[in-house]
Formats: C-alpha cells, sequence, structure tokens
C-alpha cells in the first residue's frame, strides 16, 4: 500500500495531513515536507486515536481493534487495522523490538552489567516474545491525552530531536509549522539519554542526566540508595523532586538529576535542599553531589571503553548514548 493511500483514508475521517510525505533520511524513517517552503500540518483526531487497552492480536499476529472495546467507530478501527498492518506493526514494528531484545540479550556479561546500573535491568530480563514486543511497541507509539495514554497513528512516524516541534495535545494531537526536511518533534522532555534508548531504542542528546544506581555509605549519616526511577517524583512547576523514603536507617531516593541544560544550576540546587530537609548538612550534601558527578564521569568512561572492546549495533548505539550521557555532565 502506498503512503498517498493510507493519508486519503486518514482525510477522510478528518484527520489533517497537508505537505507531507513518507521517506528515508538520516534517522530511517520519518515525515517530510514536500515543499519546504511552506508549512505543514498534520492533526490526529480524538476519533483515530487509539488506547492499547483496545488492542490484541489475531490468529495471524497483526493488530485488530478489540469488538465492542472501543468507542471509535467502524471505520476508525479498519483504517487503524489497515494503518498498522502496512506502516506499523505489520511492517517491521514487531521485527524491529524483537530485534532490539535479541541484541540486548547477546550484549556481554560486562555491558549488560554497565546497563544494570543506568536502568535496564528490567530489559535485559526479557525475551522477545510477541506478547513483551507488544508491550514495548506501544511504549514506543503512545501519547498522553486528556483520555489517557493513546497510539497515534500516522504521528507516531515523526523522528525526535530535543530541538524539533511540539506535540499540540487536547481532544487530539497536532504538530504544525515550517521545516527544511524532515519533520521532528520532541518526544520527552525529562528524559536522559538511557532512557531514551530503554524507552525508544535509539540514542540522542538530551537535556538532562541522571545518576546511574549507586548505594554510598555516607560517614555520620548512613547508607544513601539512589535509583533512577525518575517517574517518582514531587512536581512543582517545572521542578521535579526526588522521592525520599528511610527504611532500616538506609534513606533511598527515587533519582537524582546530575544535569539540566535549560536550567544548569537546578539539579545541584533540588539536591541540597532535600538532603537538607533529611537532616545533612549543605557542605556534606555539596560534597556528595560532587561525588556523584566524578562516579558518573567514571562509569560512563569506562562503559566507553568496553564498547571500544567489542562489535555490533547494539554496542555501536551504547557507545553514542554513554557518549551523550557523559558530555552533558562535562
Amino acid at each position: 500500500m502506498e503512503f498517498e493511500e493510507i493519508l486519503i483514508r486518514f482525510r477522510a475521517l478528518g484527520g489533517i495531513a497537508d505537505n507531507l510525505t513518507l521517506r528515508h533520511g538520516e534517522f530511517g524513517r520519518g515525515l517530510f515536507t514536500v515543499n519546504p517552503k511552506k508549512a505543514f500540518r498534520l492533526c490526529v483526531p480524538a476519533s483515530l486515536l487509539v488506547d492499547p487497552a483496545w488492542v490484541e492480536l489475531d490468529s495471524k499476529e497483526q493488530l485488530r481493534i478489540r469488538p465492542q472495546s472501543s468507542s471509535i467507530s467502524e471505520d476508525a478501527v479498519a483504517f487503524f487495522e489497515l494503518y498498522q498492518r502496512h506502516f506499523g506493526w505489520g511492517d517491521g514494528g514487531k521485527d524491529s523490538v524483537a530485534q532490539h531484545q535479541r541484541d540486548l540479550q547477546a550484549l556481554p556479561p560486562k555491558l549488560k552489567n554497565f546497563l544494570h546500573v543506568l536502568g535496564a535491568a528490567d530489559e535485559l530480563k526479557q525475551k522477545p516474545t510477541t506478547s513483551y514486543c507488544l508491550n514495548r511497541y506501544f511504549v514506543n507509539r503512545q501519547i498522553g491525552t486528556k483520555a489517557g495514554s493513546r497510539l497515534m497513528p500516522i504521528a507516531e512516524l515523526i523522528n525526535h530531536s530535543q530541538e524539533g516541534l511540539p506535540y499540540l495535545v487536547d481532544d487530539g494531537v497536532t504538530v504544525t509549522g515550517m521545516v527544511k526536511d524532515e519533520i521532528l518533534t520532541r518526544y520527552h522532555s525529562g528524559l536522559d539519554s538511557f532512557h531514551f534508548f530503554i524507552n525508544y531504542h535509539f540514542a540522542t542528546p538530551a537535556h538532562t542526566a541522571l545518576s546511574c544506581e549507586v548505594t554510598v555509605e555516607v560517614p555520620e549519616f548512613g547508607p544513601i540508595a539512589i535509583k533512577r526511577m525518575d517517574h517518582l517524583a514531587n512536581v512543582n512547576g517545572t521542578v521535579r523532586t526526588p522521592i525520599a523514603s528511610r527504611t532500616e536507617g538506609k534513606l533511598t531516593l527515587s533519582f537524582v538529576a546530575l544535569a539540566n541544560q535549560k536550567n544548569p544550576s537546578q539539579p545541584r540546587k533540588t539536591f541540597v535542599e532535600l538532603m537538607k530537609v533529611n537532616g545533612m548538612p549543605k557542605a556534606v550534601a555539596n560534597n556528595l553531589f560532587d561525588g556523584l558527578l566524578e562516579h558518573n564521569r567514571q562509569v560512563l568512561s569506562e562503559l566507553i571503553q568496553e564498547c571500544g572492546l567489542h562489535s555490533g549495533t547494539m554496542t555501536g548505539t551504547l557507545n553514542k548514548v554513554a557518549g551523550f550521557q557523559l558530555a552533558s555532565l562535562t
């Protein structure tokens, strides 16, 4: 099926797709403007957004929407299932996720050890089963809306850049603007390079960098365990503060941000204030933050050195991810 054919069906159901086409570029398959001198506009109406909970696999392992499980029309169901066969899950979507998992499983033990402390421990345990691949496929292609997380056909073909255009999300999902070549969007502003790799399976620079998982023994204070669960946070405007909990004398922080290119002083300030609340003097907290910076630089440098000892696509990607993360800490 040609891309223009699916766009005709998309427009007939209320979608807007002006001045765009599907091509391959620097980031693989993506959406491009037909005429770079004109603005493009893409709008996926709410009527075409799909809750992943509505979706299942049929006997041929193609995606289908469960009968009577959704509020979208029969025409929208037919469009979604056709799109997934020719441009989504059935057009390499499943295979790419499965190959990523096989490549993870095949990594040398030392590289797996690095990934354990950099947030990929759960992914390293998972075999490329169809059910797991489907779950990861959904994670890679959904967006938060007022109605909850939704799959967004056509719009999910746009690739990521930290300097890309924003999604405009209300009842539907819109991306619009003037671009010279490929249309790029910002998938998520709060992820660091390793979380981008874990969630989306590619290497990209990021505005923020989180600490690797580590436990530190602080004299006259006790042990502090740092995780990489940044979905656990207290949010005040643009500031995200880790959740702190104490068990049997150990203080556990859900995450620690070490760098933020948009607000360079914020990570240290947030950490020092949080530790003050938990009884740590400011000078000790500052020294601990410096130690975490140095520890993470060392871990990332060693990871890059280890990647240099091995060949393969996955190793090359990890080398780039570690390089982007290290650069944000310098």
